[in-house]
């Protein structure tokens, strides 16, 4: 019941380790208390009491050794090291009761337990090694539903994302939309160091036009939605859940990895942040406008918050040179000339 749970914190070899240390610092209370006069009902209670309540520390020792062995030894040598596993535990089992039984007549009974106690930390500083050994250190966490495919999803596109590489907006919004619409989180993606996309920022400042115009059209599409839904508290309250982190303390590391990224950037880019850091300020300010001081959407806030969301990428839109009365007027043309054509036809 116990060894699993400590296993999977500490590991196969540091669960022996610990395995061990507690077995050699018992092991040495244990001997205090036998060696205290006159003896007592109390001091004999405590010690079978704490001999029963530690002794599954050295089975959790003894279980990692099989696992162990299986993990660092060859596939086709795995037989024999662990029959040797077996033959050298069996044999110190009968041969050691012996060798200490003979100390314990020559140099006394203290003697021998101290030898056993130095064993017990000895095999612990053996298995230390093995912390570093894959199979045997400490197993990586499993992924919450927020940083590894799910399901029906497209692997390839989302190992991408969480990569951190560029996807197309339209892909990765109907990814978690869908996992909105099952009640199942975002995608929490870290994003990738200004040095190995410093190369690629041309591409990326190239396919930002076509994000942030999905972007605001997605946001109109919202904005039509909570005009029509009639639970608008519980859309919201779903919404919270999709976009939160699993983790708060990885959403600050997102930030501040955010944070190194734009400071390099700034840097490599010709702007002086020793000089200039109150206009830099200035220009954050003006290119993310506050959109949701409240953290949260809300029923009395979700409107607004979408709204300046929809401003905010329209702003943005106009700074990659986008037209939209241009594109309106070439959309017009263009159908009138799809209509004409299939009437001349």
């Amino acid at each position: 019941i116990v060894s699993p749970g400590i296993y999977n914190k500490l590991g196969l070899a540091g669960g022996c380790i610990l395995g061990n240390v507690i077995t050699g610092i018992v092991t040495i209370v244990l001997l205090y208390l036998a060696l205290i006069r006159p003896a007592t009902n109390v001091n004999f209670g405590i010690f079978v009491g704490l001999l029963y309540l530690c002794f599954p520390m050295t089975v959790i020792s003894q279980l990692s050794t099989g696992p162990m062995l299986e993990a660092i030894t060859p596939p086709h040598m795995r037989g024999m090291a662990q029959g040797a596993n077996i033959t050298v535990m069996n044999f110190g089992a009968a041969v050691s009761p012996f060798i200490l039984g003979f100390i314990s007549d020559v140099a006394g009974t203290p003697v021998a337990i101290w030898i056993c106690i130095a064993i017990s930390f000895g095999a612990g500083l053996i298995n230390v090694p093995l912390m570093f050994v894959k199979g045997c250190c400490i197993p990586p966490k499993a992924k919450t539903d927020d940083k590894r495919p799910l399901r029906g999803e497209d692997k390839e596109l989302v190992e991408r994302a969480l990569r951190g590489e560029w996807v197309p907006a339209k892909d990765l919004e109907e990814l978690n939309e869908d996992r909105f619409n099952k009640g199942q989180p975002y995608l929490v993606i870290h994003p990738r160091k200004y040095q190995d996309e410093k190369d690629d920022l041309l591409n990326l400042r190239r396919r930002a036009k076509d994000d942030f115009l999905y972007h605001r059209n997605k946001t109109k599409e919202y904005l039509a939605k909570i005009n029509t839904t009639e639970d608008l508290a519980a859309l919201c309250e779903q919404a919270n859940q999709s976009m939160a982190g699993a983790n708060e303390d990885e959403v600050k590391d997102i930030g501040r990895e955010l944070g190194e990224w734009f400071a390099e950037y700034i840097a490599d880019s010709g702007y002086s942040p020793q000089t200039d850091s109150v206009l830099i300020k200035q220009a954050i300010l003006s290119a993310f406008p506050v959109v949701n001081k409240e953290k949260e959407l809300k029923p009395d806030n979700v409107e607004r918050v979408l709204l300046d969301t929809e401003r905010t990428y329209s702003r943005l839109l106009e700074l990659e040179g986008y037209d939209e009365k241009g594109q309106t007027i070439r959309s017009i043309l263009s159908n009138a000339q799809s209509a004409m054509l299939q009437q001349t036809l």
